[in-house]
């Protein structure tokens, strides 16, 4: 497992900053999409327990996303105007 892990790293290591960048855009979609999905999953249900599981996951994405932006910021990557374009779009 540490040699795959190493070899992870060392092919993200070697990412040109556009490539990190769109990396970096394609997971805050993803992540973005997903939490779209599931707050419209809120207006379909009444059954506490799955508005409780649909807390509990917005929160975990909402954590990903969180921490997908501090690794961007540590890699020098702004993804201010991602998010605005995103909002627009919404």
């Amino acid at each position: 497992m540490r040699l795959q892990l190493s070899n992870i790293f060392s092919v993200w290591n070697k990412k040109s900053e556009p490539d990190k960048r769109e990396e970096f855009e394609r997971r805050c979609s993803e992540l973005t999409n997903r939490l779209e999905d599931i707050r419209a999953c809120f207006d379909m249900t009444e059954d506490n327990d799955a508005i409780d599981a649909l807390i509990f996951e917005e929160n975990a994405v909402m954590s990903r996303l969180a921490l997908l932006y501090k690794q961007a910021r540590e890699e020098g990557i702004s993804l201010e105007h991602f998010e605005r374009e995103r909002r627009k779009q919404i």
